[in-house]
């Protein structure tokens, strides 16, 4: 009897292992027969900052020959972070932009490594719960996600989504920076590529304060290190950074601290998603009549904009919004949800110029939460 429970045992085990491996090497969705560096050389010049960048880290025989999972940052990505790094000069006085060539070299080692890792990493062999922890070139911990979109009413019938992260040194997902992709598991000779979105910053919310550490310096401005783009989501949390009645004005300071310790009370959201920035993961509370509260953001085209404010609470309440001290909206009434995390949308329209402004949320008559802002420009 015991003879066949330990061959029962070892085939089990047996089968387990050939199941993971399985798992581990599904077939790539494309292959190509040059290497990662080639590949990239390839596309018509959409990455030739990314690959001057590699050259000047002397990077391009680990993208060439090394068998290397590859998370390809797309040049937009660059120019937005140096966008961002010459905000913050402007924002704090010091005059003149920055090109590439300003950022130490140093910086874009260190950040460009986070995005290579050793080995061939499938999207299918990151399909866990809390993903699979990922070390980078330089051994900075990363995670990779990959998880299905739900399609025609069927949850997980989509296509995948992979989830590329800088842990920011902690366990805890709220604290995370989120990278998605727009093309995953491009096989090349020496590896494997993951491609990802365009709005994507480079190196994830760590590049202005590597490159251009006087904005790290607890001044007003935005509580990212750059302005939040419109259209797009303001997260609610994600408030200016700065003193009391200069970024928020708030009643009651005595509410939750879970993801800043300002006087805007913050909590975990039940809708929380920090795919956008990880105050996503946050809602503010404890709001009082005539609470405020003001982002810094980037509006890219001027116009009309539909603004949907997500809400929850028991009683009703109103907001209105400014740009630079100036009503832009009527007010936004708000109807009771049934609970404090029972999140429904309330719609508005706001008239909002192009540019670099300071916008204010006013909360009119208070007793709600607030998660985010989303603002979808109307065609004429």
């Amino acid at each position: 009897m015991k003879k066949y429970l330990i061959l029962l045992a070892v085939t089990a085990c047996f089968a387990c292992e050939k199941g993971m491996q399985d798992y581990r090497n599904a077939k790539p969705v494309s292959e190509v027969k040059v290497s990662t560096y080639d590949f990239l050389k390839q596309q018509g010049g959409l990455y030739d900052t990314l690959l001057l960048l590699i050259d000047r880290v002397k990077l391009t025989d680990t993208l060439k020959s090394q068998q290397v999972t590859f998370f390809v940052p797309q040049d937009n990505s660059i120019t937005t972070a140096i966008r961002n790094v010459n905000f913050s000069r402007e924002r704090l006085g010091d005059k003149g932009n920055w090109t590439l060539d300003s950022i130490p070299l140093e910086v874009w080692d260190s950040l460009l490594r986070r995005y290579i890792v050793r080995g061939l990493v499938t999207a299918d062999s990151l399909r866990y719960a809390d993903g699979s922890d990922l070390e980078s070139l330089y051994g900075h911990e990363m995670n990779g996600k990959t998880a299905s979109t739900n399609a025609s009413g069927a949850v997980g019938a989509g296509t995948a989504v992979l989830q590329y992260s800088d842990k920011n040194e902690s366990r805890f997902t709220k604290d995370w920076s989120i990278a998605l992709t727009q093309n995953v598991d491009i096989k090349s000779t020496n590896g494997l590529m993951h491609i990802l979105e365009t709005r994507h910053v480079f190196g994830f919310t760590s590049f202005v304060g590597k490159a251009y550490p006087k904005s790290l310096e607890p001044l007003q401005g935005p509580y990212l290190g750059y302005p939040i783009e419109i259209p797009g989501i303001v997260n609610a949390a994600d408030y200016d950074e700065g003193p009391k009645e200069v970024a928020y004005h708030y009643g009651n300071p005595n509410g939750g601290h879970t993801y800043r310790p300002d006087d805007p009370g913050t909590e975990n959201c039940s809708q929380g998603d920090g795919s956008t920035s990880p105050g996503g993961n946050y809602n503010i509370g404890w709001t009082s009549d005539g609470d405020w509260v003001r982002y810094t953001v980037d509006i890219k085209e001027a116009g009309k904009y539909k603004v949907e404010l997500r809400i929850a609470g028991n009683g009703g309440g109103l907001i209105y919004l400014l740009i630079d001290e100036v009503r832009v909206c009527e007010d936004i009434p708000i109807q009771g949800t049934g609970g404090w995390q029972n999140w429904q949308g309330a719609f508005g329209t706001a008239d909002l110029p192009a540019g670099k402004h300071l916008m204010k949320v006013m909360i009119k008559k208070a007793n709600l939460n607030l998660h985010r802002l989303i603002f979808t420009k109307i065609n004429p």
